[in-house]
């Protein structure tokens, strides 16, 4: 849980100690104010992710009548909307209670008098603080659910496209987008200065988008380091690449060890994970092209290793079912042709993997003008002859 900027408007001491020792054993930054006056000032001079409010306050300015506590509060869902707010009552009446809960964006209401008033407030504090899980889709089209709910609204395009950069960064294995790189990107050709001045509402507005609820300095996802921008995916994120690529992993570990049925369906798994390529929509987005490549290799290769495993097992339908679809995605990778030769052969239709030897040499031949490796060559002999293949 990041640490947050806490106000506490409370007017018993005692309450003010309590609630500021508990929070800052935690590592939260504390304020307090005793009135209204006095928490207005601190708002005024600097902002709080979390305010605690006691709805009873001693008030000692005349301009401040009755009811500061309902004052102040709605004063912060006015003016402070992103700000979260938790009630600490112990003088709140059932009604009222009721009243805050169902008219007002509280974060909680803490009745003072519960006998673990102190676990209910860390627990509180917990939860409004707790970022929304994401769930993000670049496998195909570009989706982000929150909290389980689909984002179908971007206040600028280009934020999502600065979204979609930082995805690409981290897809690579690499953390960081430098501002001069995300500006070259966005602005191509722009002046620096001038797309510096742009970037940074970009940016925040981005941050607006994935968490609404909180200013966007305090971003849980897109955040600053010294070398530039990056997504962080440390949190609740569920993201389809990291998925993709911790499945493969997961497979080539376990067809290593020799537990075929766990490899197949771990790469299973990633090949219906791999609904379409990384980014689809964005084909001709010179940024997303080498890692587009690069994902559809793992993919490619994942099929073919997945085919080699339905062979070992001899099961040749399925097999030859994973290298057509790796040839789908790579139709030059002569090394599949020949397991699909050698699938063919071994499933006793010599015709069809003469055939997969024909199409190969045609495409080969029309594309490079080149003859086929001798591997290839010699298989085609071993299955013309009707020999057996080795292997």
């Amino acid at each position: 849980m990041p640490s947050a900027r806490v106000l506490i408007v409370e007017d018993e001491p005692e309450w003010q100690n309590i609630v500021q020792e508990l929070l800052a054993d935690e590592g939260h930054t504390c304020h307090t104010a005793d009135t209204y006056e006095s928490a207005l000032t601190h708002l005024g001079q600097e902002s709080f992710n979390l305010i605690f409010l006691d709805m009873v306050l001693r008030e000692f300015d005349p301009s401040v009548r009755q009811g500061a506590g309902w004052q102040l509060l709605n004063y912060l869902v006015e003016q402070h909307p992103r700000t979260k707010i938790i009630i600490l009552s112990g003088r709140a009446t059932a009604g009222e209670a009721a009243r805050l809960v169902r008219d007002y964006p509280i974060a909680a209401f803490i009745d003072k008098g519960e006998e673990d008033v102190e676990a209910q407030i860390l627990e509180a504090v917990r939860k409004a603080m707790q970022a929304p899980s994401l769930r993000i889709q670049t496998l195909g089209q570009f989706n982000i659910w929150r909290d389980g709910k689909l984002i179908d609204f971007w206040e600028q395009a280009q934020a999502k496209i600065v979204v979609k950069l930082l995805l690409t960064r981290r897809a690579a294995g690499e953390r960081a987008v430098s501002p001069d790189e995300l500006i070259e990107w966005l602005w191509p050709g722009s002046e620096l200065q001038d797309g510096r001045k742009r970037l940074l509402p970009l940016i925040n507005s981005a941050r607006r988008i994935l968490e609404p609820d909180i200013e966007p300095n305090d971003s849980n996802f897109i955040l600053r380091s010294s070398t530039g921008y990056y997504f962080d995916l440390s949190g609740e994120v569920t993201w389809d690449v990291r998925n993709f690529q911790l499945l493969i992993h997961e497979a080539d570990m376990k067809q290593r060890a020799g537990e075929v049925e766990a490899a197949i369906a771990a790469y299973e798994a990633a090949h219906a994970l791999y609904g379409d390529d990384f980014l689809a929509e964005d084909r001709a987005a010179p940024w997303v092209i080498p890692q587009r490549q690069a994902l559809q290799t793992e993919y490619r290769d994942a099929l073919a290793s997945l085919a080699g495993v339905y062979a070992e097992l001899g099961r040749y339908a399925e097999a030859i079912r994973a290298a057509e679809t790796a040839l789908d995605v790579d139709p030059l990778l002569e090394s599949v042709y020949r397991q699909l030769m050698r699938y063919h052969y071994r499933a006793g239709n010599k015709a069809q993997a003469l055939k997969v030897y024909r199409n190969c040499e045609k495409l080969i031949g029309e594309l490079f003008g080149d003859g086929l490796t001798p591997q290839t060559r010699h298989l085609f002999d071993v299955i013309s002859n009707n020999a057996d293949l080795d292997g």
